[in-house]
């Protein structure tokens, strides 16, 4: 319980970094709603961005899904690759449709088809292996692939690695809000039964709910949704207001949203982690030399503590996703690292 408690309240602080590329007063319309009135609220702001034809979204990819420790390389959903951004199709990468393109039948056409922010650049083999499974668990007669998500071929489910999970969560959670019926365009719903076929339905939302609290929202999905801000003008709500999701689907729906409950920190530097770290040693590249260091894996525990003026910890030698606690005078900074192979 003491563990669940702390990654509950460390996904929340690190949430909070996300609000400072919001724009004022973007989620105005939306404050003080609850229940479908706030889902509606939520649709009309993110509503009508402005599209591009599906050849035109590789490039956009490109910086939006750039390595921040190899500006020339692209990350790969689903594995974690490092790859030459313009090693694309027919080449190493392409582009998945996180919401299945067949999951309503949209293929690549404007709206859902070439909608940037459920759009990622993957591992091609990856990409075909997925198909349109549904997304849950895989605990029977399970494929391990490489990267380490896995599969079962006979129920057609898919369960992304560790480190994608709260990602590709937030990507449907988008979709379901976005498309909604209105203008001519297709109504896409999560479900929590197994979904067939080319209904604009995908599952399982209670496993997609899990996966948004156990792997947070970081940094690179705060600069890829300010980068698809920045050329089709809408966010992706649930990497701004992570807490969103819990009052639209999850134990707050009764509840009125208002931005002022995002937990709020005494943030005045940010640090930046190059996710994912593939050094022995990470450097904070930051002014500040802090008190204490503290890294943390996925059950709350301790694995790792720094005292005294610091700025550099080891990392460890086991791949996943850790949680750096930083500390100077009275100021906390949370910030999830993912652990590579160096």
């Amino acid at each position: 319980m003491k563990a669940n408690y702390f990654l509950t309240f460390l996904a929340a602080c690190i949430y909070t970094n996300a609000s400072s590329q919001i724009p004022t007063g973007y989620y105005s319309t939306a404050e003080n709603k609850s229940d479908q009135e706030l889902k509606n609220a939520l649709h009309n702001i993110i509503d009508d961005h402005q599209e591009y034809y599906y050849s035109s979204t590789t490039d956009i990819l490109r910086e939006s899904d750039v390595d921040p420790n190899d500006q020339r390389n692209v990350i790969l959903l689903y594995t974690g690759e490092s790859v030459d951004a313009e090693d694309d199709y027919p080449g190493i990468w392409n582009k998945e449709h996180v919401w299945p393109q067949s999951r309503g039948d949209f293929g690549r056409t404007w709206g859902a088809g070439s909608d940037v922010h459920n759009l990622r650049a993957c591992n091609g083999s990856i990409n075909s292996s997925r198909s349109n499974f549904n997304f849950d668990f895989c605990y029977n007669s399970c494929d391990n692939l490489f990267g380490g998500s896995k599969k079962n071929e006979e129920i057609e489910i898919f369960e992304p690695r560790d480190e994608d999970k709260g990602d590709v969560a937030r990507i449907i959670f988008y979709m379901d809000v976005r498309y909604e019926g209105d203008s001519g365009e297709l109504d896409l719903e999560m479900t929590e039964n197994y979904q067939y076929g080319n209904s604009p339905k995908h599952a399982v939302r209670s496993t997609l709910l899990v996966w948004h609290n156990q792997d947070p929202v970081d940094d690179f999905e705060r600069n890829r949704n300010n980068v698809i801000y920045d050329y089709q003008g809408n966010r992706n709500p649930f990497i701004d207001h992570p807490e969103l999701v819990n009052h639209l689907w999850g134990d707050k729906q009764n509840q009125q949203w208002n931005s002022s409950l995002s937990i709020s920190l005494d943030l005045e530097d940010e640090v930046f982690i190059p996710n994912p770290v593939k050094t022995e040693y990470l450097n904070l590249e930051s002014d500040i030399n802090y008190t204490q260091i503290e890294l943390i894996d996925m059950r709350g525990k301790v694995i790792r503590q720094l005292s005294g003026y610091v700025n550099r910890i080891q990392m460890p030698t086991s791949k996943g996703i850790y949680f750096l606690n930083l500390k100077h005078d009275n100021k906390v900074i949370l910030k999830k690292l993912i652990i590579s192979s160096f």
